[in-house]
């Protein structure tokens, strides 16, 4: 392994969206190279459990989906095989509750013919068996599932536009449509109910927990692939509250909640640069409503997954050119200061 330490600083980066009365301040962080994957592993679900990051689903080839399951090993630096998943989806969120890993949703089938699913499964690491729980409302995928209080929250994400109804914006797909949706699943109960929805619908966002409120930041409404609207949900009230605006708005990268502050990485869409992929990694500090502005990544990448633990964020894995070209293998490890 090539283990690469650079001392970022300073505010470098495409500005995109949003203007703002003053520029969002610059933060200070120290990158750090981690195993490659022995497996390349995009566009799949992610979560912590035990010191293990467990990487589930996606593909190394968007026209064949896997059910592949690794697992890295942060105090060992090092990456096994996990048990497989029972089906092969893309795009799902995964959480854990009570010492088990869920898997919500998604999409089965390659990335173009996308099929959305209502699917949830339970791993009891205990057993090592996968079991079926209750399925969501509706199929969706490419949303942000999360666990608060015990419970699954899922928000955004996409599906099939339901015959009939009214066609999207300019230049969407014709069968498909964002949400902005929220469920909530009671494990104890294995039961879903919608909640109030999103003011913005919005697939392939970035999500996190912040201080027990869920924050879902940009997202894409296609043609539209950089919106920068932030929103906060609060579990306590069940009402959804709008905050500052993404300094870059983008969609289909990687986020991570760290020390009450959102960190987000990466994405795909831009248009500035032959790639269409975002540099920039930006944070938002909940308690101000204030963002600020950290050194591009090392490797400009999107569809990696981020995850936070013992106070620095791993991202393993993603593509370095829009449309999941020039996968990679490699990851970093995010330590702001």
């Amino acid at each position: 392994m090539t283990v690469i330490r650079a001392a970022l600083a300073g505010a470098i980066g495409l500005f995109a969206t949003h203007a703002f009365a003053q520029a969002p301040a610059a933060g200070q962080a120290t990158w750090t190279g981690i195993a490659d994957m022995p497996t390349i592993q995009v566009e799949s679900g992610a979560t912590l459990l035990d010191g293990k990051i467990f990487m589930m689903g996606g593909w190394a080839d968007q026209d064949a989906p896997y059910n592949k399951v690794q697992i890295y090993d942060i105090a060992k630096n090092a990456w096994s095989e996990g048990v497989p998943l029972p089906e092969a989806p893309h795009h799902e969120g995964v959480v854990v509750v009570n010492g088990r890993i869920y898997v919500v949703g998604g999409f089965t089938e390659p990335f173009p013919k996308r099929e959305p699913i209502d699917h949830v499964w339970m791993f009891d690491p205990a057993t090592g068996k996968w079991e079926k729980r209750a399925p969501l409302p509706s199929p969706r995928g490419a949303g942000f599932a999360a666990a608060i209080g015990g419970l699954i929250y899922y928000a955004g994400g996409e599906h099939r536009r339901p015959p009939g109804a009214p066609a999207g914006p300019p230049g969407a797909p014709a069968a498909y449509e964002p949400l902005a949706n929220l469920a909530v699943y009671d494990p104890a109960k294995d039961s879903w109910k919608e909640l109030a929805p999103m003011k913005v619908r919005r697939d392939h966002v970035y999500g996190g927990v912040v201080n027990g409120h869920l924050l879902i930041v940009g997202g894409r409404d296609r043609p539209v692939y950089n919106i920068d609207a932030v929103e906060e949900f609060d579990p306590a009230t069940g009402a959804w509250t709008t905050r500052a605006p993404m300094p870059t708005g983008r969609s289909g990268g990687y986020g991570a909640a760290l020390n009450g502050k959102f960190y987000a990485f990466g994405g795909e869409g831009n248009p500035v640069v032959p790639s269409g992929v975002y540099p920039q990694v930006e944070a938002f500090d909940a308690a101000t409503n204030t963002w600020t502005k950290f050194a591009d990544m090392p490797l400009p990448r999107h569809s990696m997954v981020g995850i936070a633990s013992g106070g620095e964020i791993y991202l393993p894995g993603g593509a370095v050119k829009r449309g999941g070209g020039e996968l990679t293998a490699r990851g970093d490890a995010f330590e702001p200061k």
